[in-house]
């Protein structure tokens, strides 16, 4: 009967970790969330952002800014929340 609660315990403490480490992440970054965004559209000729996320990718803090072309067709853009600067999958 104690097994369970532990563990209950212990997933429920990591998802607060998680919650933590992204507002960590917000509070770093020296780039701004408008910022982020018009860099990213102006790389889509024509494209509208409609969802913005803040994460971790390739170890560096980035904003995913999700983009709906004339076309219809959906891009990611990833902008360093650092630097302001694109991030180019390799």
């Amino acid at each position: 009967m104690r097994y369970p609660l532990l563990i209950a315990i212990f997933i429920l403490g990591l998802g607060s970790a998680a919650w933590a480490s992204d507002k960590d992440l917000a509070l770093t970054a020296t780039v701004s969330m408008e910022e982020a965004i018009k860099t990213a559209t102006a790389t889509v000729p024509g494209g509208k952002p409609y969802e913005v996320d803040m994460g971790k990718k390739k170890g560096q803090a980035v904003y995913k800014v999700e983009i709906v072309d004339p076309s219809k067709n959906t891009h990611k853009v990833y902008v360093d929340a650092q630097t302001g600067k694109l991030v180019v999958d390799q």
